[in-house]
């Protein structure tokens, strides 16, 4: 139980949150806390918080947001842009994306699902520079991968370095594929490091989940932030100016929300701690992934 009379516990609660990225949790605190006593350092957080969130209030705030971040880190020009499109010229950072993410144990629990449901057609709902996509089809040529991504600039490099004909990608958002495909056409659907920026996630599954026949899976990936305080904790600030993580999950949560679902399974995935990004005050208790699936039922 939280104190609402003792501020300073009360902020350090708050950035607590804020530095597992939980965003909105962080907001219902401060705002609970301001309406049981008011106070003028409750109000100036939550106004804070909320400045970090403008990018949700409208889809073009969103797109807008999500293009000017991956624009300035992947398109920004220089000697390091010219390195880069030297090497998508080349195939060499086709070739390393592909054997990197054959690594990852998300991509290797994803082939699992693969290898049950044996698709035809997969949709990946937010596809950034298209390495999963390119990496199943380089995998299992039998496959057809429709990409889906919010920034055109991500977009833009995944058609630049795309090596297959059965790898396709398109501007959009997840919570939209419902009007860019018909209804049940596809076989598995997967969304990975997405639920944690979209505006929501209930609709946004439920528009992954319209084009997934009966019976198809989804999969999706999202952090595994659990923390615990050994000190004071200095205050937050998002490192992009603006909240792009906004919510994070926990295994109680995608049990209560997805748990009933048939054929749920939840996988958890240690990931490396961000040293220098989150301050030594913090350490982790679980930090990574959840590779979350189910059938569409």
């Amino acid at each position: 139980m939280i104190d609402f009379a003792d501020v300073d516990g009360v902020i350090q609660s708050v950035r607590f949150e804020l530095y597992r990225e939980n965003i909105h949790g962080a907001l219902e605190i401060v705002e609970a806390a301001h309406a049981a006593r008011p106070d003028p350092r409750y109000a100036q957080q939550a106004a804070r918080i909320r400045s970090w969130l403008g990018h949700l209030q409208s889809r073009d705030a969103y797109v807008a947001a999500q293009e000017r971040q991956y624009k300035g880190l992947r398109w920004k020009m220089g000697l390091k842009l010219l390195e880069k499109r030297l090497r998508m010229l080349s195939g060499k950072k086709t070739r390393k994306m592909i054997e990197r993410r054959g690594r990852d144990p998300e991509f290797q629990e994803l082939e699992r699902e693969v290898d049950a449901v044996k698709p035809r057609r997969v949709l990946d709902a937010g596809s950034g520079e298209g390495g999963v996509a390119m990496a199943l089809c380089a995998r299992h040529p039998e496959l057809a991968v429709d990409g889906v991504e919010v920034s055109f600039t991500n977009v833009r490099i995944a058609r630049q370095i795309n090596r297959w004909k059965m790898a396709s990608f398109r501007q959009g958002l997840a919570e939209e594929v419902h009007e860019y495909f018909e209804p049940g056409c596809f076989d598995l659907a997967y969304s990975f490091a997405v639920l944690e920026h979209v505006r929501d996630v209930d609709a946004t599954v439920r528009s992954i989940l319209t084009v997934l026949r009966p019976g198809g899976r989804f999969c999706f990936v999202v952090p595994m932030h659990e923390f615990r305080a050994r000190g004071p904790i200095p205050d937050y600030r998002p490192v992009h100016g603006y909240a792009d993580h906004c919510r994070v999950f926990s295994e109680a949560d995608l049990r209560r929300r997805w748990g009933g679902e048939p054929g749920f399974r939840v996988v958890k995935i240690p990931g490396a701690w961000k040293h220098g990004e989150i301050p030594d005050c913090i350490e982790p208790v679980e930090f990574g992934s959840f590779f979350v699936s189910f059938a569409k039922a």
